[in-house]
């Protein structure tokens, strides 16, 4: 599965230092503004599978008690990054492209 988002890991721990399950958060995300937040949410949240935009990125940093730039500076930038920076890299071999052969 691909990541879609790089606070997966950031809210889970964050969620788990407060001590709520799942359905809690889900619960904290609803009273913060996202209505439809189920414990499915956050289960795809923590696990970089939904993409997460700028407004659902309020409700989290809300729901967990921060400002959005209190959770923002959380973020090890440099990794998430380096990690774009990966995938975004062709990934063949030798010989994989055309039909020439080296003379």
């Amino acid at each position: 599965m691909k990541q879609r988002n790089f606070i997966g890991r950031l809210v889970s721990r964050w969620r788990n230092q407060h001590g709520w399950t799942q359905d809690v958060f889900a619960d904290k995300l609803q009273f913060a503004g996202w209505h439809d937040a189920t414990r499915s949410t956050v289960s795809k949240i923590e696990d970089g599978s939904l993409r997460i935009d700028l407004i659902q990125f309020y409700y989290i940093a809300t729901a967990l008690g921060l400002r959005p730039g209190d959770l923002l500076a959380e973020i090890d930038w440099r990794k998430q990054v380096e990690k774009m920076i990966c995938s975004m890299k062709p990934q063949h071999t030798a010989g994989a492209y055309g039909n020439h052969s080296k003379k």
